[in-house]
């Protein structure tokens, strides 16, 4: 097999490298991730890690934390799997990156195998063809000739069947130790665990009101500083809006007794030339009546006065 190999044509011995080298790279991911995830699981797992929440990995200790900080925020339903989905896209870009390598390893080891089953076939076909191509009536007793030339094409079948034969192999050997191994499985487990985690220990609420937390004080107590905290809030949060709606309403409340001012002050101004108006005019009716009488009397003296030169003549 090994002297196969050695006299194989370059490009063929470089596919089977290349097969052998992602099969390599493979295993050794495999054992990696697999050690990878049960670290952090036993980490996770161990008592006083637990009792003290400091972990010796780093994303350990930031899921512990935005658990934490999405508790002191009193959200009602935590979404534990979201923070732990997202610190692990975050902290273990790497492994995610191997665990994407290991589902695609099976397929491109088969497909470098069948790359060099049609490089073989074709350098096998070229032979084949140059073979007889090259053959004329007088050498076709040539028998080292034709042998030559059928050992070449032989040569590049070889190439066509050991790259084929590598490819399926070692895919073989990875999906084998991907079952045995189990990298998906391995990632489900320190999942689950990390939820056991945040949810049973560290999202326990205890219900003793006798409990004494690391303040001096009982559950009671902390909710009643916390009522009492919201209703301050409250109260001031409304005694800011009632003072700005006052404000607000007295504002428009002057601007309006101005305008109301104005138009009082424009009402008085037409008042008093009205009356101005109309004293004028009972003055010039006064006159008016007394010169009427005068004319009345004057009418009346002229009359008398025609009645008497009358009767004289």
């Amino acid at each position: 097999m090994l002297d196969l190999l050695l006299k194989m044509n370059p490009i063929g011995q470089i596919i089977i490298i290349l097969i052998l080298l992602v099969l390599a790279l493979t295993v050794i991911a495999l054992f990696k991730i697999k050690t990878k995830y049960m670290s952090l699981v036993y980490d996770l797992m161990d008592d006083s890690n637990r009792k003290s929440k400091i972990f010796k990995y780093e994303i350990n200790n930031v899921i512990t934390d935005d658990f934490k900080s999405a508790m002191d925020f009193r959200i009602s339903e935590v979404n534990t799997p979201a923070i732990i989905d997202k610190n692990i896209q975050t902290y273990m870009s790497k492994t995610l990156v191997g665990e994407r390598f290991i589902g695609r390893a099976s397929g491109l080891m088969i497909i470098l195998g069948l790359v060099g089953t049609f490089f073989g076939l074709t350098l096998s076909i070229s032979e084949l063809v140059q073979l007889l191509s090259s053959t004329s009536e007088a050498l076709i007793g040539d028998v080292n000739l034709i042998t030559g030339g059928l050992l070449s094409s032989i040569n590049g079948m070889s190439v066509a069947f050991a790259t084929s034969l590598f490819g399926i192999s070692a895919s073989i050997i990875v999906n084998v130790l991907t079952v045995l191994i189990g990298t998906a499985e391995s990632r489900g487990h320190y999942i689950a665990v990390a939820e056991e985690y945040l949810d049973n220990v560290l999202g326990h609420r205890s219900t003793d009101l006798t409990v004494i937390d690391e303040e001096g004080r009982t559950p009671l107590e902390v909710a009643f500083e916390e009522l009492a905290g919201r209703l301050s809030r409250d109260i001031q949060s409304v005694s800011e809006a009632m003072s700005y709606r006052l404000t607000v309403a007295s504002n428009s409340m002057k601007d309006t007794a101005d305008t109301i001012e104005h138009s009082l002050k424009g009402f008085d101004d037409s008042i008093q030339t009205f009356s101005s108006n109309t004293r004028d005019f009972s003055e010039f009716n006064h006159h008016l009546k007394s010169n009427i009488e005068r004319m009345s009397l004057a009418f009346e003296d002229f009359t008398e006065g025609m009645k008497e030169n009358g009767k004289k003549q």
